[in-house]
């Protein structure tokens, strides 16, 4: 349970087998637009869906994914810290489609489906506060994908030091 950020240096977000409770995303909105950096992975865009705040903050809503499946990432920006190390790469994982382009967001990385380039990697500000997300992140499969974990260490290290 979420009641205070203050003895925290990030928050993660990776789960949809629940959703933020009002203080929660109260605590957590507030708390990014007061600097503190959150770290969204792959289903966090399903979490609090009805939420415009997080929804708002976090850059976009789920709205599907493709079948689970071998696709190619395309590094778009090879020179921020987060990409550091990191080549396109193929990876077997969902691929998550959302309701709009993030705004105000940084592209670190796309995959295409139906022919259409989607967000895979992004931050953005929401406040004062860095938000990063990444679409990949299904399973133990993608998990195990040394290039999502070199973008999930890259992500934390980025996030603790901005």
């Amino acid at each position: 349970m979420l009641h205070q950020m203050s003895d925290f240096d990030l928050c993660l977000v990776c789960f949809t087998a629940s959703q933020l409770t009002d203080r929660e995303e109260c605590v957590l909105g507030s708390s990014v637009r007061d600097g503190k950096p959150v770290f969204a992975i792959h289903s966090a865009t399903v979490v609090n869906e009805k939420s415009e705040m997080y929804i708002d903050m976090i850059g976009g809503r789920f709205v599907k994914h493709s079948p689970y499946h071998e696709f190619q990432v395309q590094i778009e920006d090879k020179e921020h810290p987060i990409t550091q190390g990191v080549v396109d790469f193929k990876i077997t994982d969902e691929l998550y489609i959302l309701d709009r382009a993030p705004q105000n967001a940084h592209l670190l990385a796309s995959a295409v489906w139906e022919d259409k380039s989607q967000p895979m990697v992004y931050t953005r500000k929401h406040g004062k506060g860095n938000v990063l997300y990444n679409a990949l992140g299904h399973d133990e499969a993608a998990f195990n994908n040394p290039m999502f974990q070199k973008l999930v260490v890259g992500g934390i290290k980025w996030l603790l030091q901005a």
